[in-house]
């Protein structure tokens, strides 16, 4: 499952980040803060004050302390309280990972958002990927159903085919989301108890694996409980090996969208122009499923591999030539359940186009 790559800008550690040791900063910070804010008031520089006010409402620390996430996780997955906080205290806490989190590529509108994917370079790095391990591609595609070229553009996407795998610690980026990102605190907690356990069961050191800044890892990008739940040990070396072993990589992708219910030989989306027998199905969107046959009286021609009885809806999105629909299948919602983006799923759809996939045509 996948999240953006960007390279690590967070320094140190704050001097005043887990409790006790917080409250004692807290104090002091505040003291300080209210001796300035009184002296600063007489000598009238409200804006100063305002500005003062804002940078520390933008200062990002921990809401909950390392003995109360260890707590919580020793609990939620019978670990050993003493091993988990000895593995937290390993664990930095970043800043910079939060405000990354906030602000995801997936936000932008899909004409900014395609051309960073669906572009010659990296179309020509999947052929080359296609192409040196084919025997591979055409044993997942047997066993799981999956066609090589939606697994190549998802290995292109998320990585440049293990070329960028990210620079973050798993385990801070894991621990900071659990302790810092109230939003989805709980979730990312899930994630690192996850986490904790593969690294036991795969004999790893929690501290070494590098990945993404929401704490996804290896060639597939996988979070960690798509890893416990979705990866294979295809080469049968006893490891499930996501970062290096190629057999291990493609089967472990296939597993997953099949396990998701992928439908071997069927379409994914097509682009149509604004139409307003479509808006009120597009509000809709994955809300609700029609048969094709259902809404083909408002679609243009369809290439072939598009049948009457698939499943289907229609979303809209902002491209280069403004608001525009597109018809998607099932299939499409599949590759959301890797990323919950409509433009990651359009851009894998378009970048498998470029690999040779002849059910991803997308356009007339």
């Amino acid at each position: 499952m996948s999240e953006d790559k960007h390279p690590l800008n967070g320094g140190p550690v704050d001097a005043c980040i887990h409790a006790p040791v917080e409250q004692t900063c807290n104090t002091s910070r505040r003291r300080l803060l209210q001796g300035l804010t009184a002296s600063l008031a007489v000598m009238g520089m409200p804006g100063l004050l305002s500005a003062m006010g804002k940078a520390q409402k933008d200062v990002i620390t921990p809401f909950v302390s390392i003995d109360e996430v260890a707590a919580k996780l020793a609990a939620e997955f019978n670990l050993s309280r003493e091993y988990v906080k000895a593995t937290l205290s390993k664990a930095e806490f970043i800043p910079s990972i939060i405000q990354r989190m906030q602000t995801p590529y997936e936000g932008r509108p899909y004409a900014e958002y395609r051309p960073l994917f669906v572009n010659d370079r990296l179309a020509g790095l999947g052929k080359s990927y296609l192409l040196q391990h084919r025997k591979l591609f055409a044993q997942t595609e047997k066993q799981y159903g999956v066609e090589p070229e939606i697994i190549g553009a998802i290995l292109g996407m998320e990585t440049h085919y293990g070329r960028s795998r990210g620079k973050d610690s798993v385990l801070s980026a894991l621990y900071t989301l659990a302790a810092g990102y109230p939003r989805r605190a709980d979730f990312f907690r899930g994630e690192l108890g996850h986490f904790l356990l593969l690294c036991q069961e795969e004999k790893l050191k929690p501290e070494e694996p590098l990945g993404s800044y929401a704490g996804a890892f290896g060639t597939t990008q996988f979070i960690p409980s798509s890893y416990r739940h979705f990866a294979v040990d295809a080469d049968g070396d006893g490891r499930r090996d996501v970062w290096d072993s190629p057999a291990d990589i493609i089967a472990s992708v296939g597993n997953y969208f099949h396990e998701h219910k992928w439908q071997a030989g069927k379409p994914l989306a097509f682009w149509l122009k604004p139409s307003v027998g479509l808006e009120a199905q597009a509000k809709k969107g994955f809300k609700d499923w029609k048969t094709l046959a259902q809404l083909s009286k408002r679609l243009p021609e369809l290439p072939t591999s598009w049948s009457q009885d698939d499943k289907v809806t229609i979303i809209e999105m902002q491209t280069k030539r403004g608001r525009q629909f597109a018809l998607v299948h099932y299939n499409f919602y599949v590759i959301t359940r890797w990323n919950r983006s409509y433009n990651y799923a359009m851009a894998i759809t378009e970048l498998a186009e470029l690999l040779g996939c002849k059910l991803c045509r997308t356009s007339a």
